[in-house]
C-alpha cells in the first residue's frame, strides 16, 4: 500500500472489506482466506496462491513462538475447565492427558500447535482484544464462543439473504409471547436459518460476562450468539435483537459483556446504533414515551398486546429507560433457570 500510495480506504473499498477490518488484517489478528488472497492478488500484485503461502509461513511462525506443549498444563489451568465438565463439553476425567485430549477435541484440535494457529483468527480473535494472552476471563469466553462455532457448523444453511433477515426481524418478536425458551428458542433458530443466519445458545462458564455475540462463519454466514445472562425475558430478547443489528447494519465481528465491550471493532456509536435498532423493534418510539408519563402495570398490558411483545419486554425497556426503577414490576417479566441442559435454560 506505501509503495503504490494507495490511500487507506482505497485499500479497503478494493479489497471488499471494512476498514477495521483491514486494520485487522494489518496488524495480524486476521487471517487470508482464499476470497481475500485473490483481492490481494488483483489489488497488490503476485498470485493468490503466494499470499496464501505468506499467511501460512505468518501462522506457523507465530505457533513456533507461542506457548508449545510443555506449556500445556498452563494452557489448561487458564480455561473454566470446572464449568466445561458440568456443562458435559469436556470429559470428567482428572488425568492429565485425558483432560488435554477432550480440552483439544472439544476446539477440534490435535495439539496446541494447531490451537495456537486456529485461533489466531475466526472465533478466537473474536474474543481476544489485541494479543493471545492467558488471561482467564478471555479464556472463558472463548470456550463460550466455540460453543456457539460447534453448533453453528452444524447448520445446513442457504446463502445469507441480508434483506430477508432484516425484513424477518419485526417478526420475530411475537416469538416472545411464548414463556419456554425450548418453545421459542426453536422457531427463532429455523426462522433464521431459512436466511441464511445461525442462532447458537449457550450457557456461560465460569469467568465469561457475555451476553451476546456476533461473528461470519468462514462461509460468510452470520453466526448470533446468546448466553441468556440474567435469566430474563427483555435482557434475552434485547442482546438478540442488538446482535442482529450488527449483522444487518455493520456485518463486523462483536461481543456484548457486562462491564464493557472487549471487541476493538465497535466504536460507541455503532453500539448506540444497535441499542436503537433493538429498541425500536421492541416498541416504539412513540408508545415508549407515552408509558415513560405513567408506567402502571394496566398501561402496560395494554402496550403490550397492542405492539404483541410481553408486558416483561416493555418493563425491561422502561428500566432501560429509566422510567421504572429496577425490580418494581419484576414481577411481570418471564424468569428462566439452568437445569441439566448447558445450552438451553428453562422456564423459571
Amino acid at each position: 500500500m506505501d509503495a503504490r500510495e494507495i490511500p487507506f480506504d482505497e485499500m479497503a473499498s478494493g479489497l471488499g472489506i471494512s476498514e477495521n477490518q483491514l486494520q485487522a488484517l494489518i496488524d495480524g489478528r486476521s487471517r487470508i482466506d482464499g476470497h481475500l488472497a485473490s483481492a490481494l492478488s488483483e489489488n497488490l500484485g503476485s498470485t493468490p496462491r503466494f499470499w496464501l503461502a505468506r499467511d501460512k509461513t505468518y501462522v506457523e511462525e507465530l505457533s513456533r513462538l507461542a506457548p508449545q506443549s510443555g506449556d500445556i498444563s498452563h494452557w489448561i489451568k487458564s480455561l473454566p475447565i470446572r464449568s466445561m465438565r458440568k456443562f458435559g463439553w469436556v470429559d470428567a476425567s482428572r488425568g492429565e492427558e485425558a483432560i488435554k485430549s477432550s480440552v483439544l477435541s472439544f476446539f477440534g484440535c490435535d495439539d496446541l500447535l494447531s490451537w495456537n494457529a486456529k485461533y489466531s483468527s475466526g472465533v478466537g480473535a473474536v474474543a481476544f482484544r489485541t494479543s493471545f494472552a492467558f488471561e482467564a476471563n478471555e479464556m472463558a469466553t472463548l470456550v463460550w464462543l466455540r460453543a456457539g462455532e460447534r453448533q453453528a457448523h452444524r447448520f445446513d444453511l442457504p446463502d445469507y439473504d441480508r434483506q430477508a433477515f432484516n425484513d424477518l426481524l419485526p417478526r420475530l418478536r411475537r416469538l416472545s409471547a411464548f414463556k419456554h425458551p425450548k418453545t421459542f428458542l426453536p422457531r427463532l433458530v429455523e426462522a433464521c436459518r431459512a436466511v441464511g443466519v445461525a442462532v447458537t445458545t449457550a450457557r456461560a462458564p465460569e469467568g465469561c460476562r457475555a451476553s451476546g455475540a456476533s461473528w461470519l462463519l468462514s462461509s460468510r454466514h452470520p453466526v448470533i450468539h446468546l448466553s441468556f445472562r440474567h435469566l430474563s425475558e427483555d435482557h434475552f430478547w434485547f442482546t438478540f435483537f442488538h446482535e442482529a443489528a450488527h449483522v444487518v447494519l455493520h456485518g463486523e465481528e462483536h461481543i456484548d459483556v457486562d462491564g464493557g465491550d472487549p471487541s476493538l471493532q465497535t466504536s460507541s456509536v455503532k453500539e448506540d446504533e444497535a441499542d436503537e435498532f433493538a429498541q425500536q423493534l421492541l416498541i416504539s418510539p412513540e408508545a415508549l414515551d407515552d408509558l415513560k408519563r405513567n408506567p402502571v402495570p394496566k398501561r402496560i398490558l395494554a402496550a403490550a398486546r397492542h405492539l404483541g411483545v410481553t408486558a416483561g419486554i416493555i418493563v425491561g425497556q422502561l428500566e432501560k429507560a429509566q422510567a421504572l426503577p429496577p425490580g418494581r414490576l419484576s414481577r411481570m417479566k418471564h424468569r428462566y433457570r439452568w437445569a441439566d441442559d448447558a445450552l438451553v435454560p428453562e422456564s423459571a
